[in-house]
């Protein structure tokens, strides 16, 4: 008898080894200038990491100030909470920890106003990972023009007889500014990274500074003062087009139910942080995409709280279902993050 339950304890040890192992969770996270902005940035930081569960977490606006590295800061303050983690800086205002070692770091060709690096990890399942760290250039922010706003000065274009700003909805020019940016050679450069490396799962993460074709439909034309613009902004399609899916509307398809916004946020400095005091310029510019080799998405959040800032007042996005996790007082970043939970097939 005693050998019988001895082998049964054995095999559930064996099938739960086996199931976390083929678990992956991803935070992509903002980090507002490291925390800076905010009081006890770092230490709130340090805190949403461990309460997030990750196993990876991607990290935008790395500045390592003071020639201090911000991932031996961040190692360093989890080690001392008994937390194990990996990473090393490789280059940009990007980062990444692991909960898993990181055996190779590479820049992804992009450009002087773009970060995109690669990060190769070692899972306890062999598969082989990289996870691929963004910022994306923040001018030529195109969204801003039917909000009537230019996407460089951030001020209003034209004001009509009442003072407000005047919208501009030409798609022409709406996609022309857009491609004065140099996101889409960094999505090129990054398209022909992945098919070198067309046998191996990619993840790519981080603030994009531009919207998707999936969020702006003529289901939300009216929503978020997009006055009446449907457009399909390239970028995201073009990662579409080339097999990467946003892990986000994947599992929630409806913009309009689930918007999943992550600018501007609720912030603990209570900081008015939008730069459209006459307009509402909540958007999802945050994003976590795979390319489907062998991970299946099972659950995708918000992280942060419910609460953005809409025309310099805080506001909470009315009839959304979006899920949120570390929803807090305190929150040291302008951005809210996003969390994807992941099964191996």
């Amino acid at each position: 008898m005693k050998s019988i339950i001895s082998f049964i304890i054995i095999l559930i040890c064996l099938v739960h080894s086996s199931s976390a192992q083929d678990k992956l969770r991803v935070f992509q996270f903002n980090v507002w200038q490291e925390g800076t902005s905010v009081p006890n940035g770092f230490d709130q930081i340090i805190d949403l990491i461990i309460e997030s569960k990750a196993d990876i977490i991607t990290l935008s606006e790395v500045r390592n100030y003071k020639g201090k590295d911000l991932h031996e800061r961040i190692i360093q303050a989890l080690a001392k909470r008994k937390h194990t983690f990996y990473g090393k800086y490789a280059g940009g205002d990007v980062g990444l920890i692991s909960r898993y070692p990181v055996i190779k770091t590479e820049a992804v060709p992009s450009s002087a106003k773009t970060s995109i690096y690669a990060y190769h990890i070692e899972l306890p399942n062999k598969k082989p990972l990289i996870v691929c760290s963004a910022h994306l250039e923040y001018t030529n922010y195109a969204v801003y023009l039917p909000r009537g706003y230019d996407g460089n000065s951030f001020k209003p274009i034209k004001l009509d007889k009442s003072g407000q700003p005047i919208p501009v909805t030409d798609i022409a020019k709406l996609h022309a500014m857009d491609a004065a940016s140099t996101r889409d050679e960094a999505i090129a450069g990054f398209i022909k990274y992945a098919k070198s490396h067309a046998d191996t799962d990619v993840i790519l993460a981080g603030d994009f500074n531009e919207a998707s074709h999936l969020d702006w439909t003529q289901e939300t034309a009216k929503l978020f003062d997009h006055n009446g613009v449907v457009i399909e902004w390239k970028n995201s399609k073009t990662l579409a087009d080339n097999g990467f899916s946003d892990s986000y509307r994947e599992i929630h398809p409806d913009p309009v139910v689930y918007p999943g916004l992550t600018w501007p946020s609720e912030n603990s400095g209570n900081k008015v942080v939008n730069w459209t005091p006459k307009a509402d310029d909540r958007e999802r510019i945050d994003f976590i995409y795979y390319n489907k080799e062998n991970l299946v998405v099972k659950a995708a959040f918000i992280a942060g709280s419910k609460k953005y800032y809409v025309k310099g007042k805080l506001k909470r996005t009315s009839k959304s279902k979006d899920d949120h996790l570390l929803e807090r007082d305190d929150w040291p970043s302008d951005h809210k993050g996003v969390i994807v939970d992941f099964d191996y097939k």
